[in-house]
């Protein structure tokens, strides 16, 4: 029979001693201390090894913020190509001889090739007394005189606009920059202000 370890006394479990009393209770004491042999009773109790953490959840990713696509400028405006687009300045060293004004003018027109409508817009001020004469003269180059083909009626009011139509000999003269505007006043009967009239390009 196995030697009964020194740090064990059986004498101390008086009712365990008397529950193994009998045939075989020494074997059987025998047994279970030898099962024992392996667990110190010294030790400190185990403790449970702690929960394991539950996993997070990890949030789904989330959506990216919307972003601004851009937008392609517009093309740019195309004239149409029927229309031609003419300007002039008006000033008094711009008559033939010259003259001296303070006065200072503007025209703004629009030919339909096609059609032959002329719009016009005519501004002047600071002139040396009321128009009292509008025309538009043709066909001559700069620094030539040529006699009225369209004569502007009154009143002069500021600014001056209107309409016509033009025979096709008359755009031929005007898109080749051959026409001018002329105003007159009493002080300068033959022209205060002149500018000849350019296609803008």
């Amino acid at each position: 029979m196995a030697a009964m370890p020194a740090h064990l006394n059986l004498s101390r479990f008086p009712s365990f001693m008397t529950a193994c009393r009998g045939a075989g209770a020494t074997a059987l004491a025998a047994a279970v201390l030898a099962g024992c042999t392996s667990v110190s009773l010294d030790e400190p109790p185990r403790r449970p090894p702690p929960p394991m953490p539950y996993p997070q959840q990890v949030p789904p990713p989330q959506p990216l913020p919307p972003q601004a696509t851009p937008v392609p400028a517009p093309p740019p405006t195309v004239r149409e190509p029927q229309l031609a687009a003419f300007s002039t300045r008006l000033d008094g060293r711009n008559e033939v001889p010259p003259v001296y004004s303070m006065g200072t003018g503007t025209l703004d027109a629009v030919l339909d090739r096609e059609s032959g409508l002329l719009r016009f817009r005519l501004t002047f001020s600071n002139l040396s007394g009321p128009v009292t004469a509008a025309h538009f003269h043709g066909p001559a180059d700069v620094g030539g005189n040529a006699p009225p083909v369209v004569t502007l009626n009154g009143p002069y009011n500021v600014p001056y606009e209107g309409r016509l139509t033009l025979t096709p000999a008359q755009r031929a003269d005007l898109l080749a920059g051959r026409w001018y505007v002329n105003i007159h006043t009493e002080r300068n009967p033959a022209g205060e202000l002149r500018g000849q009239i350019i296609e803008r390009r």
